[in-house]
């Protein structure tokens, strides 16, 4: 039998007490998908810092590339991909680059 599987790159929500309180779970983490991609697929975002708004508790805050992970979900009723992972995305003024002293 074959399944399906969704993979989306996600960051957890940084507002946990919203999210605790909603969900009655101390270990809960709300995921926030950014944009889909597969299984194999390392993540397409070098050391940039960008902000995400979360859908459930409206709360905006500000994510390092090191904070974005693959996760396997379903997929989202109404999902737009975050612009930062969008062809041409790094224009969007939400995304800040950090050159390193190699650079």
């Amino acid at each position: 039998m074959w399944e399906e599987n969704r993979y989306f790159w996600v960051v957890l929500c940084k507002n946990r007490w919203f999210h605790i309180r909603e969900s009655l779970s101390l270990n809960y983490r709300q995921r926030i998908p950014l944009a889909e991609t597969d299984s194999v697929t390392a993540c397409p975002i070098g050391n940039t810092t960008f902000n995400v708004r979360c859908d459930k508790c409206g709360k905006e805050y500000s994510y390092r590339a090191s904070d974005v992970l693959k996760f396997e979900l379903e997929a989202p009723d109404s999902f737009t991909p975050h612009p930062l992972f969008a062809e041409g995305g790094t224009d969007s003024p939400a995304v800040v680059e950090h050159k390193t002293a190699q650079d």
